[in-house]
């Protein structure tokens, strides 16, 4: 059965990511998010608070991602770019892990650095009162084979992340059912996994979710949901 767009919208994340992206285009994003009902809105750090104002009150959740697109920086770094985008109100932080240092061998590097965002997070929502946020790791499958995609789930699981993401959507592959169902199999039925790379038709939106994907990342969500409502 065909999926309906209500069903799609909720499993689509809406990504604002360029470096030259607008005002103007930061409040078309936010509408059509919001006219939509998507699942959420992905945006820079330096965009989150103007997001979470303007989402303030729907169902739309704001996510900041932090050290994109390369994960590139030091782990204090993150850790505060995290806790300034949670000031700012986004709702969950997706964080770049640390390729370099996970392909150069230190795992326990890798682990280390996400579980220290991992407890921030936590102490912050003990008194926080509100939804406590999402941790995401995005471990870039792109630039991994199979062994180090198992490896790249554990690593991450082991360091309390919330959701594990596949790519930032700029490596030099698109989303792939195959990515999504190692690291299914390796995070057991609890873990959600988002998805991003790519994807431009309701179809491959499909059959990420039938390979236990429960979110797509999307850069254009009208070649995904207009074709749909015309049926």
């Amino acid at each position: 059965m065909a999926p309906r767009q209500t069903e799609l919208a909720k499993a689509l994340e809406l990504s604002l990511l360029r470096a030259n992206a607008t005002p103007a285009e930061l409040d078309a994003a936010c509408d059509e998010a919001r006219e939509r009902h998507l699942a959420a809105l992905c945006v820079l750090p330096v965009h989150v608070a103007e997001a979470a104002r303007a989402l303030a009150g729907t169902d739309v959740k704001v996510v900041a991602l932090v050290s994109f697109p390369f994960g590139a920086d030091v782990p204090a770094v993150k850790r505060l770019a995290a806790e300034s985008a949670l000031d700012d109100g986004a709702d969950d932080v997706e964080v770049v892990f640390a390729l370099q240092t996970f392909l150069a061998g230190d795992v326990n590097a890798v682990r280390d650095e996400l579980g220290a965002i991992a407890r921030m997070i936590q102490l912050r929502s003990l008194t926080g009162g509100r939804r406590p946020p999402l941790l995401r790791a995005v471990v870039e499958t792109s630039y991994l084979d199979d062994r180090r995609i198992r490896l790249a789930a554990r690593v991450v699981r082991a360091a309390g992340v919330d959701m594990v993401v596949t790519s930032t959507g700029l490596g030099p592959k698109t989303a792939s059912p195959l990515d999504v169902e190692l690291l299914r199999e390796e995070l057991g039925a609890e873990t959600p996994i988002k998805t991003a790379g790519g994807v431009r038709t309701a179809q491959e939106v499909a059959d990420l979710v039938a390979a236990g994907a429960q979110r797509v990342g999307v850069a254009n969500v009208g070649t995904i949901l207009d074709p749909v409502r015309r049926r």
